[in-house]
């Protein structure tokens, strides 16, 4: 019988080596703020904002087209849009930045607080793609695994926010569109695999029961129980 990192592992190392190599994905999230740069280098921020804005249109109706999954359009649609207010607003090209250094540090900040309050946040996240019992993560030889990798999410949300904030202080635009791509998809796609890594060799040596025995215990348990009633 697999243990229960092995089963994460296997599970989720497809997806993650999904993530490093679809295009859609680098397309969709990528390919905006660059353009958003270069024609504000060309022709200013008023033919930056619109080409960023047109492209990421012009990217949803591509995958209304070809049936494709919406979920990077979209969210990249949405978040150019915030985007591109936030530089229209300030009048500067390096406010186009603003709003996914304020996600990023939100999303450190919640990746710390749910360690302190012990429902790790990668926990979550995980009971959530897969619908396992939420009461196995909170186990005490499993969610020590979740806990000490959570903090390892929120280093790198902290660490995206400051290089960005940094950079954003100096206005450095091709820096800023470059510190952007790199910690993007790449950096979170690489740590979601650490992360299944880390936690597949963890579990075991902290004595963690799979998720097929611990239901099985559950399940014993509570057999005796509804007998009673």
């Amino acid at each position: 019988m697999k243990g229960a990192g092995e089963e994460r592992t296997a599970a989720a190392v497809p997806a993650a080596r999904d993530l490093l190599t679809n295009r859609t994905v680098v397309t969709d999230t990528v390919l905006p703020p660059l353009v958003f740069v270069g024609m504000n280098a060309l022709l200013g921020l008023r033919a930056a904002a619109a080409a960023s804005v047109g492209l990421s249109l012009v990217l949803v109706g591509v995958r209304l087209a070809r049936g494709q999954r919406l979920l990077y359009a979209l969210s990249g649609l949405g978040g150019v849009v915030l985007a591109v207010g936030f530089a229209l607003w300030a009048g500067q090209a390096e406010a186009y930045f603003l709003p996914g250094i304020v996600s990023n540090a939100v999303f450190g900040v919640a990746a710390v607080v749910s360690i302190l309050l012990r429902r790790p946040l990668i926990a979550l996240t995980s009971a959530a793609i897969y619908r396992w019992p939420l009461a196995w993560y909170w186990h005490p030889r499993v969610r020590p695994a979740y806990s000490e990798i959570t903090w390892a999410w929120a280093a790198l949300y902290f660490a995206k926010a400051a290089v960005q904030w940094v950079l954003v202080q100096r206005s450095e635009l091709g820096w800023l569109a470059f510190a952007r791509v790199v910690t993007g998809w790449p950096a979170f796609a690489l740590l979601l695999l650490a992360t299944y890594a880390y936690v597949g060799r963890r579990l075991p040596r902290l004595g963690a029961p799979s998720v097929e025995e611990f239901r099985a215990d559950c399940g014993g348990a509570a057999a005796p129980a509804r007998a009673r009633e």
